[in-house]
């Protein structure tokens, strides 16, 4: 755990603040990335867990909107097949990519939005999610996903 106790001067007009270096993707990275959220999304429209899972890293962190963590494949694989296995009637999902950056070639920060609906109304997601490359392929390592409320 990290404790910051010092005084801190980010938010001072006259710091100059990094702007973090992006890398260029390659012609088959961003497709591959939409692939992951495309198969995400085809999962939870089947209530599949697996499919939904098979994107994961064995290490994998997933925070909820609800604020539920779940740490590691296994957790996060269990919370989607509860979850799945008794979805909210007229649960249907829409997951938008709308930002991907590169810190480094093989990691891509990527916002997404989901917009859902049930038969008590709709809501919407925002997420950050985090995916790393290895082998060649895309996985999800880390989600921290929020409500969006309306604001006035």
């Amino acid at each position: 755990m990290i404790i910051f106790d010092g005084p801190t001067h980010l938010g001072e007009p006259h710091m100059s603040r990094p702007a973090v270096s992006t890398h260029a993707a390659s012609s088959e990275d961003l497709p591959a990335i939409h692939d992951v959220f495309a198969e995400i999304q085809a999962g939870v429209g089947a209530f599949d867990a697996d499919a939904v899972g098979g994107q994961f890293t064995a290490n994998a962190s997933l925070t909820t909107p609800a604020g539920q963590r779940f740490d590691g494949w296994e957790a996060i694989n269990a919370h989607h097949r509860r979850q799945l296995a008794d979805p909210v009637p007229g649960f249907r999902t829409r997951i938008t990519v709308e930002r991907v950056t590169f810190p480094t070639p093989d990691t891509a920060v990527v916002s997404v939005r989901q917009n859902a609906s049930t038969a008590a109304g709709d809501f919407a997601n925002a997420g950050t999610w985090v995916l790393v490359k290895q082998d060649n392929r895309w996985w999800v390592h880390t989600v921290h996903n929020t409500n969006i409320v309306a604001t006035s």
